[in-house]
């Protein structure tokens, strides 16, 4: 087993049962949601104690998270990584990561938190968006699920 750990927390939306590419009002969702989520991280990954510490070895792991949006087809990702390398070992650190010595990894704790309070905003943003692009955009259609008559939206978390 290797002793480099990065993180990475995925969030997907599940859109094969939609039959037209995502444009305009549904890109920006999820842009604009991949920004909120990733400061929604950064307000919560602080308050560290760097007593001793050399002050050039400190901040490594709040600057390696970032994410990007991946569409491939049907689904829609949000990725949530943190490859922050330690000062002098250069191996990735950041999933061991707590408050304490023995408490849960903080990167648990900030999944927790992006799936009970940013995925909820998320899903109920891109469903208006697409309602929204269904009654005023170029025609679409809905395939729907052949076992029900519902169209169903999937969130993964």
């Amino acid at each position: 087993m290797s002793d480099e750990v990065g993180i990475d927390i995925v969030s997907s939306i599940d859109l094969r049962d939609l039959e037209s590419r995502l444009t305009g009002e549904v890109l920006r969702v999820f842009e604009d949601n991949g920004r909120e989520m990733k400061a929604a991280i950064f307000k919560r990954w602080r308050g560290w104690k760097y007593k001793g510490r050399d002050m050039r070895t400190i901040g490594r792991s709040s600057a390696g998270w970032g994410y990007e949006v991946q569409a491939t087809t049907g689904r829609r990702d949000l990725i949530f990584f943190n490859n922050a390398r330690g000062y002098y070992t250069n191996k990735p650190y950041a999933a061991y990561v707590a408050r304490r010595k023995g408490q849960t990894p903080e990167w648990l704790i900030m999944r927790d938190m992006l799936i009970r309070e940013q995925l909820p905003k998320m899903i109920k943003e891109v469903t208006e968006a697409l309602a929204k692009g269904m009654q005023h955009g170029p025609a679409k259609r809905v395939r729907e699920n052949k076992q029900t008559s519902y169209t169903r939206l999937s969130i993964e978390g």
